[in-house]
């Protein structure tokens, strides 16, 4: 049964090994308690272009009253901007107790990992039980917070057992070849070193390539250390002395502490989890286990096999998305990429009401009203669940998923914000199975193909607007609404097949308005104007559907149908004037509207053409003439 009581987590790069196991961690941990998990996760920091813009729509995905409690990995924001927009929204919004993850200063009780001070340890270690003289420090350029508290521990080491620090045993490197190459020279300048700590494992394994390739032997020339305990290191060779990494003691504990704070209990405001130093056969240990690199070559190989599957993958998901401009046909091809996303258990698309509104800008220049959506409303646009798919559905805002995917689930759920620039779609909620989060770096670029196609709908649809309008400006009379000569030119040729399909007649009609001139003269030709405006009126509302009518320019106006009897000719005529007849009663206007009138048909067998249409308006055109020389001409009210 779900458990109705959730946790949310709010982490940046969740592809990453610390971010991953974090979660691991609360996800078990609360489980445990009766709690599942709701992980809201970004890719805060990288720099994406324009893309990258909307990154802060990750803090309209939750339901902020509907959770219990909240642990905010705050470390793992690279920026502070978002960091702080995330704060600002969990004080201004949420009630319920807060966790934080972090090391350095933080807002609320925190969890925070101490694997500095085993500096001190591992430089004790090497002094101690190795007897090792000249010992350097290799800081990291890139991550200067951390690595400075590192350096310090190994100072206060070093000056604690009376050993030196020379002016060549301290060396800040950036994480590259060259860099860490250029620190094993400086540290040369007064000799070969006894052993290197270096800030972490990562900057460990680039010196070691560069004592190796200088021809130097780890350790029997140089030991070395590092930091992190990262796979690459436990199965390089000699093995690396590092530091554990208990990132998943991390989550679990933030869970713990969560509980006391739900429990109205006290808790410390830093709870700190410590490393400890794990000794290998780099720094001089001869007891740790031998290494039998092949598992780990066969697990790098079946890694760099699925990166390069999944860029393919990417690119072929990118080409498939491309042309498509229906949402629910997207969402057809999504389920077959969802089948690609390992051990995935349940993925939902959820888009907001206004998901692909239109600008006022472009509305107002394609003379279109906003759509009416209910602001409270999701549409769950694609549900895809243990391999089957389930209905598309609307449900309310204050539930990140429909009560019917919560029912009888423990799932913990990863959201992801869909966005593009500005512009917020929507998210996309993931959960594997057995709740074991599976979550690759491969998800950014399936997440990003996901956005870039609901961006080309949105482009589809307002580009659909903009050609909409501009078709209508190239084809319609703007004074009368009616067709102009393009638009009459492109209607004609439809109607006269379809006539010579069904051998029936076509009738060309030709109205005029009457004394125009008089209007413009005594009026103005803003009357004139108007007084047309009511002849085209008058003629769309007498005119069947399928007819056309157009104004070219002037006062004529034509109108070419089909399938009309004599009777529906006169019809037609006398529908105008009684339209006319009766806006005159109502009009306060010091002049009348009338027109002169006239028409012609023949009978189709073959498609006429456009000469003998032509032929057919002159006629008409004569016909009006002789109506409208026969008239009395007045146009003032008596």
């Amino acid at each position: 049964m779900y458990h109705t009581k959730k946790i949310g987590i709010f982490i940046s790069h969740l592809f990453g090994y610390y971010q991953k196991h974090v979660c691991q961690g609360i996800i078990d941990k609360a489980l445990e308690y009766g709690y599942t998990a709701e992980i809201y996760t970004s890719m805060d920091g990288e720099d994406l272009g324009a893309y990258g813009i909307g990154e802060e729509s990750i803090l309209r995905v939750p339901n902020y009253n509907s959770l219990d409690g909240i642990i905010f990995a705050s470390g793992t924001y690279p920026s502070t901007d978002l960091k702080n927009k995330i704060l600002r929204k969990l004080q201004k919004k949420c009630t319920c107790p807060i966790i934080e993850v972090a090391e350095t200063e933080t807002n609320f009780p925190s969890i925070r990992l101490e694997n500095n001070n085993t500096t001190a340890r591992l430089t004790e270690h090497l002094i101690t039980e190795h007897g090792y003289k000249r010992i350097c420090y290799l800081g990291c350029a890139e991550e200067t917070y951390f690595s400075d508290q590192r350096e310090n521990y190994f100072r206060t080491t070093m000056e604690k057992h009376h050993r030196t620090i020379g002016s060549h045993d301290v060396y800040t490197a950036a994480y590259s070849t060259d860099s860490v190459t250029s620190a094993l020279a400086f540290f040369e300048k007064k000799g070969c070193p006894d052993a290197v700590v270096c800030y972490n494992d990562r900057l460990a394994r680039l010196f070691m390539i560069a004592a190796l390739s200088s021809g130097y032997q780890i350790p029997e020339d140089i030991a070395i250390t590092g930091c992190d305990d990262t796979v690459e290191g436990q199965n390089i060779n000699p093995p690396l002395t590092t530091v554990s990494f208990p990132v998943y003691e991390l989550g679990t504990t933030a869970v713990e502490q969560l509980i006391h704070l739900l429990h109205n209990e006290l808790v410390e405001p830093v709870t700190t989890i410590q490393a400890s130093p794990i000794y290998r056969c780099s720094c001089g240990c001869t007891k740790s286990a031998a290494v039998n690199s092949i598992f780990y070559e066969q697990a790098l190989n079946e890694r760099i096999d699925s990166l390069e599957d999944s860029i393919f993958k990417s690119m072929h998901m990118s080409a498939s998305f491309q042309g498509i401009t229906d949402l629910d046909a997207g969402m057809d091809l999504l389920v077959t990429y969802i089948e690609q996303i390992s051990h995935c258990k349940e993925c939902y698309l959820c888009l907001y009401p206004d998901w692909d509104a239109i600008s006022d800008h472009i509305l107002a220049l394609t003379d279109q009203e906003a759509d009416e959506t209910d602001s409270d409303s999701v549409l769950l646009a694609l549900a895809w669940r243990d391999g089957k798919r389930l209905p598309q559905c609307s449900f309310q805002r204050k539930y990140t998923l429909p009560e019917h995917i919560y029912r009888d689930s423990d799932c913990a759920y990863i959201f992801t914000p869909l966005f593009f620039g500005k512009k917020e779609f929507g998210y996309i909620a993931l959960a594997y199975e057995k709740n074991l989060i599976d979550y690759h770096f491969q998800m950014v670029h399936w997440t990003m193909n996901l956005s870039q196609f609901l961006q080309t709908l949105c482009d589809a649809r307002r580009t659909g607007l903009l050609v909409s309008r501009l078709e209508s400006i190239y084809t319609k009379d703007a004074l009368t609404g009616l067709l102009n000569k393009h638009g009459y030119l492109a209607q004609e040729p439809l109607l006269l097949a379809q006539a010579a399909q069904q051998h029936t007649n076509v009738t060309a009609f030709f109205f005029d308005l009457d004394c125009l001139k008089q209007i413009n003269d005594n009026f103005g030709h803003s009357e004139g104007d108007f007084a047309l405006q009511v002849i085209g009126h008058a003629i769309e509302n007498a005119t069947k559907e399928g007819d056309i009518c157009a104004r070219f320019s002037g006062d004529e106006f034509y109108v070419l149908t089909m399938d009309y009897s004599p009777q529906d000719e006169v019809d037609l005529i006398r529908n105008i004037q009684k339209y006319l007849d009766h806006y005159n009663k109502l009009s306060s206007k010091p002049y009348l509207v009338s027109i002169s009138a006239g028409c012609a048909s023949i009978h189709c067998d073959t498609q006429a053409t456009p000469e003998q249409i032509e032929q057919l308006f002159e006629a008409a055109d004569q016909k009006m003439y002789a109506q409208k020389t026969s008239k009395e001409k007045h146009v003032f009210r008596e």
